[in-house]
């Protein structure tokens, strides 16, 4: 298993190489000086400029720059902010590192309880009311868009009912809304195909045969039905955790938590390219990691798996 895991981890160097690579050269390609933004008012000192210019390497060739980006990185250095001046970007990201992985880890946990514990419900109810309400949900969970859950949410549950804070973060409470709203589309989803591989599976031989030997249906449904669903949904869970990472940036925004995903919208904002390609990196190594995790989980859950990877 170590020696599996060690193999997925050398695959993360050329995809980070690769990510790199197209993160560098579209922030560079934005319209705009980060030089002209640093000095704001005194925009027009063209002395002050050019200092500023010698001193962050933006005097120099692209491709240099490029090299000597790349040659920071891996000793994880990722330079200086051009938005706060002198201050290095890990220390910049230091904060937000602590939030978003936390939002969309806490945001999938409740999509994946709510949602398979939604599409068993459904597929065991199936063609009754239960289940057509159910879909009603799903579909409108889907539809949606979380920033107008977000506004409806507020209203609701923070204006008027005056129950949860409006914003913030570093209290239980303040993480309640930011969680619901990025977890209510990934829930649905995930309640879609429970639904479906469920009731594919209801129908099997085997089901049949648990059923037949005088077994509790609760038993047939969590021993033999649920097990055999778990390795296709947790295909999917590795790519709704991309898009949860990736909701943060508007739920942060929305909620004022100062996490990457707002950290990044305001550095392309404000032309402070090295902390937006540091939060893409990041990004990238999130995802990555999160997909080797279901891969493992895969070997552990199924031995046939196991055996074909070749894991022990």
């Amino acid at each position: 298993m170590l020696r599996f895991v060690a193999w997925r981890l050398a695959g993360l160097v050329p995809v980070l190489g690769i990510v790199l690579v197209a993160t560098f050269l579209a922030t560079y390609a934005l319209p705009g000086d980060p030089v002209l933004v640093m000095l704001s008012d005194h925009s027009s000192n063209v002395e002050m400029a050019n200092r500023l210019r010698a001193e962050y390497g933006l005097d120099q060739p692209l491709w240099k720059q490029f090299f000597n980006y790349i040659a920071g990185v891996v000793v994880g250095d990722f330079g200086m902010s051009y938005r706060y001046v002198r201050i290095p970007v890990v220390e910049v990201l230091s904060d937000g590192i602590k939030i978003s992985p936390i939002l969309a880890l806490a945001a999938l946990a409740a999509a994946a309880a709510i949602g398979i514990g939604a599409g068993i419900l459904a597929a065991i109810k199936r063609n009754s009311g239960v289940d057509t309400a159910i879909i009603l949900i799903l579909v409108a969970g889907l539809s949606i868009p979380n920033f107008a859950f977000a506004t409806f949410f507020v209203y609701i549950f923070s204006i008027k009912m005056g129950a949860l804070p409006v914003a913030g973060w570093g209290r239980i409470d303040q993480a309640i809304l930011p969680v619901a709203i990025l977890a209510i589309p990934s829930a649905a989803y995930i309640a879609r195909l429970t639904r479906t591989f469920m009731l594919e599976v209801l129908g099997q031989d085997y089901i049949r045969t648990a059923r037949a030997k005088g077994l509790a249906e609760r038993v047939v449904i969590a021993r033999h039905a649920l097990r055999n669903i778990l390795v296709p949904l947790l295909t999917s869970m590795g790519i709704i955790f991309g898009g949860l990472i990736s909701g943060t940036f508007v739920v942060e925004t929305i909620f004022n938590i100062p996490g990457l995903g707002r950290l990044a919208i305001d550095s392309v904002f404000a032309r402070d390219y090295p902390v937006a390609m540091a939060i893409v990196m990041l990004f990238t190594a999130f995802f990555v990691l999160i997909n080797l995790a279901v891969d493992v989980a895969y070997a552990i859950i199924d031995p046939r798996i196991r055996q074909r990877m070749g894991v022990k």
